[in-house]
């Protein structure tokens, strides 16, 4: 049987009531806020502000989004991993999310114990984007610039999911640039643009834009198959590499105290959400796929990445 959403969440209220709980919970909440640990503007906006008005509208109380940028979104998520786990204070956040927490063994925050997962709200596959300017056209030609010893990659700043990215694809490429840490993708791919740097590794949605008029150049495509808006861009399986493959992926955190009811209702709610009208539009215009996945095993993903970015850190970074 069904059940809509709002008695769902009626229920919840209801039965931690009559059991004569203290604990606070989503329900007995006047605001929640939504931190997002990055500028304004960002790849994250459109969703989080898009789900911030329809969870506005499910709840029935204000959903605000506050950025709080800092250290690579150290700061912002380290302040919600501190706070109260009653549901005021959520967090959206992206791959760099565990990659800034695998650089910093130290950060005042560890993703996988101190959070919860609730939803992944996209996926956005990675490309490698050459320099036209510098010479780099194809894969070929970034094969012989590596051959000659002087290629240069550009990221997104240290510990950003492009620097984690760019090194473990540059490696399973058999790449060995010198790297030019940046404070952003905007500059990451100006540095390509301007021949600085001879390739960026970053998500088809932040990169695409910078594609056109031939100011960059998609040399391989690291998703499935090839994508529909870059026909002419192969795939690393057809260039011989079906294990190189990279994704970022935005996705939606409680502190690690929240109750698994709260997390359910929430992960329930982003699911209506994002396979309504509107939001199927916003994947689209956004180029991201949705995953209709459960928290646990959103969570289980989490903890594979994390493995695997420490492990690579470990390894020895640039």
């Amino acid at each position: 049987m069904r059940f809509g959403f709002k008695a769902l969440l009626l229920a919840c209220g209801l039965a931690i009531a009559c059991a004569g709980s203290v604990r606070a919970d989503i329900a007995s909440q006047s605001t929640i806020q939504i931190v997002v640990p990055f500028n304004p503007g960002g790849s994250t906006d459109p969703f989080v502000r898009f789900l911030a008005e329809e969870l506005q509208r499910k709840l029935g109380k204000p959903v605000i989004v506050v950025n709080k940028p800092g250290a690579g979104g150290i700061v912002g998520t380290a302040e919600v991993a501190r706070g109260p786990a009653n549901g005021s204070t959520l967090l959206f956040s992206s791959s760099s999310f565990l990659t800034g927490a695998a650089y910093n063994p130290k950060a005042a925050y560890n993703p996988v114990k101190d959070f919860k997962t609730i939803s992944v709200l996209g996926f956005n596959e990675f490309m490698i984007i050459g320099s036209p300017v510098a010479g780099v056209n194809t894969l070929d030609d970034l094969f012989a610039k590596n051959k000659a010893g002087r290629v240069v990659m550009s990221t997104a700043g240290v510990g950003s999911s492009t620097h984690f990215v760019g090194q473990m694809v540059s490696k399973e490429l058999g790449l060995k640039p010198r790297i030019l840490h940046m404070k952003s993708s905007g500059e990451a791919m100006l540095e390509v643009i301007a021949g600085r740097a001879d390739y960026y590794v970053g998500s088809v949605g932040s990169s695409a834009p910078y594609l056109k008029g031939g100011r960059g150049k998609a040399v391989l495509y690291l998703g499935e198959g090839r994508r529909p808006e870059f026909p002419d861009v192969p795939s690393a399986a057809e260039k011989g590499f079906p294990e190189v493959e990279a994704s970022q992926w935005f996705g939606f955190f409680a502190p690690a105290g929240m109750s698994d009811a709260d997390v359910n209702m929430l992960n329930r709610a982003v699911s209506e959400i994002m396979t309504s009208g509107r939001g199927k539009q916003v994947v689209a215009d956004q180029s991201v796929r949705f995953e209709d996945w459960d928290a646990k095993r959103f969570q289980a993903y989490m903890d594979r990445e994390f493995a695997t970015w420490q492990k690579l850190y470990a390894a020895g970074m640039q």
